[in-house]
């Protein structure tokens, strides 16, 4: 393949820096300029201490040198690795007409104006209406098929649905264990009615309506009910509250197949396809980004096609300095449409389209895989390179990392995520902004060129913070994409509303905005789980957290309160689990192993272990003027409720390749455009352009004096892929670091390693 479109890296080979670093920032009132001195991020400073092995060789290697270094493909909950395969979109020529031996009776019975039939076996009604209106000779024609079909029909038979564990304890909590069984089985019969009839024929709707025992009388809560029925019932079954704050559940309506008569008019006057016959309401499709945010690209998408950015749905945000792939859902827009702005678009495209009758939600995911380029990497004198590379990954996958929150989930500007969040807890509504609003004099000269008008526009408004003249002028200097400061200025740049900091604070769109509690969560987490470690090492011990059954779950019947999910956080972890501390007995008897162990963060809907740990969160947070026995706040935004993350994580396989290369560009593994445009140099479609955001082709040099070591795994959500190759490297990970001298190509051109904004606090999720 001929080199199509040289990616845009800075040249010569900008410099690197460790990960692991010395100092941090403060701002304190006292310094209401805003203006930090030294700005350098150290990982001990997000509490990130320990190695699960410590004594095992590593070796040194450069991180996302370029953005193709990294590449990161949405696991979807069934298990399947999300590729881009193609983006066109070829209609299956399906005639939509029901084949005369399969049509339904015209007396079959129908729903009435709720929904609901009349019929209580309307299920076996409309198999049975199906069976009988079969032609004798379509009977004749299965009876000389039926004992070929006999040894078959075993396997082709349906494995009835089961709800995962946490799904039916979060229902069993809710419904209770009765209710949540005959729901399951209320969804079983709708599948097998679909499966018998197909989803496009008219046939009786479940009479089937489930009434909730106990009332609900939250209103958040009764929301992320319906919100978990949808999703785990695939938008089949609907629900509604009663006057008394009950919950009823039925059977969507089942539309289905049309009359002779109706045909007759349909082949006539030739209606557009409907939403049904396609497959549902919702356009599913994989988006392939290079080197953007997923909001960005969202965004652009938007414009092409004038719809607002909420119009689109994921599981999950991806790296900013990466090439991703993740499944995004649109409400009724056809994919013919979609696909034929895939020309105009560089550095994304949308691929593998497919209708569903439901829209994806936020967590709809199992995991990510990653492949992951270490370049220029260095090895301890004399080390055999296969062999320090085959121990350390075989150490990964048997004994797995330490499950830190990863630096980005900490940012990347003058003042911690974490820090900003501390402020917002005790209420310090004004520090909370100027920490927001801070920059470092580094970004005045060498940031990229967005990050430096970021750092000049901060300076000028801390000029004079009060004048509302001075923030409508400053916030028209401040780029786009910092949406926090931004949020701020348009406040601020009202009459008079220069020192109402806590409304300023409310603007910032709430999803970014709880990043900076989360980040404290997440530097507590980490605090304490390497103290953990240090105290007792990889082994269980009484006292610690488990996870609870679903069977204990149900019988515990916990209360549901308002802020158990928090909407627009990314996924981290099942926000309804339960935990409980194991006994002596059960360490005894190996029920449980570290695996099993969780660490809370802190909040109201936790408890914390029982081993010493619990004094811990004391003395950390109390540093902090917090108490971890008291996470309510009057604001719900900042009402913590807490969640657990599991100490150790292995992942589910873990590759590895050595490959040797020459310039310090070469491009070094395929991305997933590079593939259809092998496909399509195959005769399988119009090539693709050089200005469609195409990198040249991978390639490979036995003699090359450099190494790269090539890693792949597939880690769960929330699970930190950067955590795993410092375990992996022993802490020797070096993180790109672009040389920006004004007037320079790299000035226009190099990305920072990390996102450049707090917008994705689990880059790898």
């Amino acid at each position: 393949m001929s080199t199509l479109h040289n990616l845009e890296d800075a040249e010569p080979a900008p410099p690197a820096k460790r990960l692991k670093s010395e100092t941090s920032s403060d701002l304190s009132p006292a310094n209401p300029n805003g203006h930090v001195e030294k700005f350098v991020r150290s990982e001990e400073s997000a509490g990130i201490t320990e190695f699960l092995c410590p004594g095992a060789l590593g070796f040194q290697g450069l991180l996302k040198q370029r953005y193709t270094d990294f590449l990161v493909n949405e696991i979807d909950k069934d298990g399947n690795v999300l590729k881009l395969k193609s983006l066109s979109f070829e209609k299956k020529k399906n005639d939509a007409r029901p084949p005369a031996e399969t049509k339904v009776q015209s007396d079959t019975p129908v729903a009435d104006s709720t929904g609901v039939a009349r019929s209580s076996n309307g299920l076996a009604k409309a198999a049975e209406a199906a069976s009988e209106s079969r032609t004798e000779e379509t009977q004749e024609l299965e009876a000389e098929g039926a004992g070929a079909r006999d040894d078959v029909a075993p396997a082709l038979e349906a494995k009835p649905f089961e709800p995962e564990d946490a799904d039916r304890a979060l229902l069993v909590s809710w419904l209770g264990s009765e209710i949540t069984c005959s729901l399951v089985k209320l969804y079983n019969d709708i599948l097998a009615i679909e499966r018998e009839i197909k989803p496009n024929y008219k046939i009786v709707t479940p009479e089937t309506k489930l009434v909730s025992q106990n009332p609900i009388d939250d209103k958040d809560a009764r929301s992320l009910l319906h919100r978990a029925i949808r999703r785990i019932f695939s938008g089949k079954i609907q629900s509604t509250t009663t006057d008394d704050y009950n919950i009823e559940l039925w059977a969507t309506r089942i539309s289905g197949p049309k009359s002779e008569r109706d045909w007759s008019r349909r082949e006539q006057r030739q209606p557009m396809e409907s939403w049904d016959a396609l497959g549902g309401d919702y356009l599913h499709f994989n988006l392939y980004k290079e080197n953007k945010d997923t909001m960005e690209c969202l965004g652009l998408l938007g414009r092409f096609l004038k719809l607002p950015p909420a119009s689109f749905s994921f599981a999950g945000t991806k790296d900013r300095r990466a090439v991703t792939v993740q499944r995004v859902s649109v409400h009724r827009l056809k994919a013919e449409k979609l696909a034929a702005i895939n020309p105009k678009l560089k550095g994304l495209k949308v691929g593998d389209f497919e209708y569903k009758p439901y829209s994806l939600d936020l967590g709809d995911l199992k995991g990510n895989e990653f492949k992951i380029t270490l370049r220029d990497c260095i090895f301890p004198e004399g080390a055999d390179i296969n062999q320090t590379v085959e121990q350390a990954v075989s150490e990964l996958r048997e004994k797995g990392f330490i499950n830190y929150y990863g630096m980005q989930r900490f940012g990347t500007f003058a003042v911690s995520n974490h820090e900003i969040g501390i402020s917002m807890l005790r209420g310090d509504w004004k520090k909370a902004i100027h920490q927001i609003m801070a920059y470092d004099e580094r970004s005045l000269e060498t940031a990229p060129p967005e990050e430096r008008k970021r750092a000049q526009a901060c300076k000028m408004w801390f000029g004079d913070p009060t004048n509302w003249r001075m923030a409508s002028e400053v916030s028209r200097r401040m780029p786009r994409k910092f949406l926090a400061e931004t949020a701020i200025l348009k406040w601020f740049s009202r009459y008079n509303e220069s020192e109402n900091y806590l409304t300023a604070l409310q603007k910032i769109p709430r999803n970014l905005r709880m990043i900076y509690v989360h980040a404290y969560q997440s530097y507590v987490w980490n605090t304490v789980a390497s103290e953990r470690l240090k105290r007792f090492g990889a082994t269980i011990m009484p006292g610690d957290l488990v996870v609870m059954s679903s069977e204990e779950v149900a019988a515990s019947q916990p209360v549901l309160e308002l802020d158990e999910e928090i909407p627009g956080a990314e996924p981290d972890e099942d926000k309804f689990v339960r935990a409980r501390p194991v006994t002596e007995e059960e360490v005894a008897s190996g029920q449980y192993t570290i695996y099993d162990v969780v660490i809370p963060s802190p909040g109201w809907d936790v408890i914390y272990p029982e081993n010493g740990l619990r004094d811990l969160y004391v003395e950390v947070m109390g540093r902090d003027g917090l108490n971890p026995f008291s996470m309510i706040r009057n604001h719900k935004d900042i009402s913590m409720a807490g969640h657990y993350r599991r100490l150790l994580y292995k992942p589910e396989k873990v590759e590895w390749e050595i490959k040797r290369y020459e310039g310090f560009l070469d491009q070094l593994v395929e991305t997933d455009l590079m593939y259809v445009q092998r496909q399509r140099e195959r005769g399988k479609g119009k090539l693709l352009t050089r200005d469609e955001g195409l990198v040249q082709e991978a390639v490979a040099n036995p003699t090359g004096s450099r190494i790269a070591v090539i890693i792949e795994m597939r880690l769960g959500t929330s699970q930190y892929a950067t955590m795993a190759l410092r375990e992996l490297t022993k802490g020797g990970i070096l993180t790109h670091l672009p040389q920006n001298q004004p007037g320079t190509a790299a000035d226009a051109t190099a990305e920072p390693a990390e996102p450049v904004e707090p917008a994705e606090p689990a880059a790898e999720t």
